[in-house]
């Protein structure tokens, strides 16, 4: 009896630190400390299209600190089967650089090049908070001695086909001149809720004149037709724009039954390295980097960045024919829009990552893309 009501106690101290902060439910959480004033941890994000939620990863927060993610960035998301929200983190480190980023791999007392999985739990106050980690899900291929191997393994999308989960991944194989170069991009495959994935193809080599494979940064989205939609670019995030193909549900780990766009219908014969693309860039965008696109119950909704620290949206009614992209905010140094799957109905929440403090936090965007985009 004595320990109930000592834990009866700590229960009402609790609460009434939640209130005297400001982390009632319904509102807000304020950023950790570092992270900036009001509920804008950056300063300058907040405008009518896109509004502050909260911290989620990396940026040495406490939370995600304590569970072996101090710096990292992406934080891809996605629902287990089983109903878990988690998220894929791109790359992790446990220092940031001189200019933000991950701390150089090289150090010996650095670990920069891994990828984690975090499951998320939602606390008393209606916050995002970590419940459990996955470490190095999609480690970096092996190669033979005196090949170079790959930098890092970056997941970039994440989906779900029945009982199993997907998520595709980009082999960085250098870092030079402010970009990056992959040497291939793949799939990998769990069916046990994301605690172990295996690659499963299909590789999708880059390679080819200028190395300008245009599906090495990918986002796959299954639609109600019984296909997955593969979206992607070229990598880096200065290129021609995004592409598309299209895969049977139930053949995503065969290569030969990928169809590409040919610029007028899906087609088994058309060659992927002259796929052209569907949604162009315009004259003021380096490209469409890092993009993120799902299907919604009335259309279709990219969101993706440049090379600028722009973040947009574009919406479609058939996943092919695109609007003119529509800019929702310009901040150096933030990059990645991954769609939450709470999104739906008028607005969406996106995971943005920052370079300095290098971590990420969560968004949610209402303008004209999202208006009428129905239940996700």
């Amino acid at each position: 009896m004595i320990k109930a009501f000592m834990d009866q106690d700590q229960n009402l101290a609790n609460s009434l630190k939640t209130i005297a902060d400001g982390n009632t439910p319904g509102n807000n959480p304020r950023p950790g400390p570092g992270t900036g004033p009001g509920i804008d941890p950056d300063g300058n994000i907040n405008n009518g299209q896109i509004q502050y939620q909260q911290t989620m990863a990396g940026a040495d927060v406490p939370d995600s600190t304590d569970h072996g993610v101090p710096r990292t960035d992406l934080s891809i998301m996605g629902m287990t089967p089983d109903g878990r929200l988690f998220t894929i983190q791109g790359d992790t480190a446990n220092t940031m650089g001189p200019g933000g980023g991950p701390g150089d791999p090289r150090r010996p007392d650095e670990e920069g090049g891994r990828n984690n999985i975090i499951f998320w739990k939602m606390d008393d106050h209606g916050k995002w908070v970590v419940d459990e980690v996955v470490k190095q899900p999609f480690p970096a291929a092996q190669y033979p001695k005196g090949v170079d191997g790959d930098i890092s393994t970056i997941p970039t999308s994440t989906f779900n086909v029945g009982n199993d989960m997907y998520a595709s991944v980009m082999n960085v194989k250098n870092w030079d001149n402010n970009t990056w170069e992959t040497r291939s991009s793949t799939l990998f495959k769990s069916s046990d809720n994301g605690r172990t994935w295996q690659p499963i193809g299909p590789t999708f080599p880059n390679l080819g004149e200028g190395h300008n494979q245009p599906f090495q940064v990918q986002s796959f989205a299954p639609k109600d037709d019984g296909y997955v939609y593969m979206y992607g670019t070229q990598d880096g995030r200065t290129n021609d724009g995004m592409h598309v193909a299209r895969v049977p549900a139930g053949s995503i780990g065969d290569v030969h039954k990928y169809e590409y766009w040919n610029g007028n219908s899906f087609s088994n014969t058309q060659d992927p390295n002259t796929s052209p693309p569907i949604l162009k860039v315009p004259a003021n965008i380096s490209g469409v980097g890092e993009p993120s696109v799902h299907f919604y119950e009335n259309k279709a909704l990219a969101t993706f960045n440049d090379a600028d620290g722009g973040v947009y949206t574009s919406s479609s009614t058939d996943g092919v024919n695109w609007t003119a992209p529509q800019r929702v905010l310009g901040q150096l140094g933030s990059h990645g829009a991954f769609q939450s799957p709470f999104s739906g109905g008028n607005t969406i929440d996106i995971t943005l990552s920052l370079w300095n403090p290098y971590g990420t936090n969560l968004y949610s965007i209402e303008n004209s893309d999202t208006t009428g985009l129905g239940a996700y």
